[in-house]
């Protein structure tokens, strides 16, 4: 009976201290797979989501549902070597991928690249400039075939002309 007391004990002593508010006032870190609410700026529930972190802290899933805890859909993230975001997947609620984020880094460390991949295989990829600043955008089918391309030039998007008798894709 006492081994009993003193397991409750633990466990409700373990989850005070994950739910409790820190000695600086913030709330801290919810525990994996916790049901949290959105809200919007009313205040009223929106929806709710659970989210899931790999070993190293990094969100690795986050499962979202609708204000009726109806489960709508997921993503997974995954981590390059350095820790930084290399894919996020998008999946219906049933598991059918609906897209894919490919993030590519410089030498610098800083994003250049972000391909928007769709289950056709169309993708549409943002390149970067060193301040974060999209100013390349190009356009793939379903065949890998590039289809428009677009640069941002004084702060206007400019239609690049693709030479459709090269093989030879950017």
């Amino acid at each position: 009976m006492i081994r009993r007391i003193s397991l409750v004990f633990a466990l409700c002593f373990a989850a005070l201290t994950v739910f409790c508010a820190c000695a600086d006032g913030s709330v801290s870190e919810t525990v994996d797979g916790a049901m949290t609410a959105l809200t919007d700026s009313a205040g009223n529930i929106t929806g709710y989501e659970r989210r899931y972190h790999n070993a190293d802290g990094q969100l690795s899933r986050l499962d979202m549902y609708d204000s009726d805890k109806t489960y709508l859909n997921y993503v997974l993230y995954a981590y390059d070597d350095y820790s930084r975001l290399y894919t996020e997947t998008y999946y219906r609620a049933d598991g059918i991928a609906e897209s894919r984020n490919v993030y590519t880094y410089g030498d610098d460390g800083k994003l250049s690249e972000k391909a928007v991949e769709s289950p056709s295989g169309e993708a549409t990829v943002f390149r970067y400039d060193s301040s974060g600043e999209v100013v390349e955008k190009l356009y793939y089918d379903s065949n890998e075939k590039l289809f428009r391309h677009e640069v941002l030039s004084d702060g206007v998007w400019q239609k690049v002309e693709i030479d459709s008798s090269s093989s030879d894709e950017e």
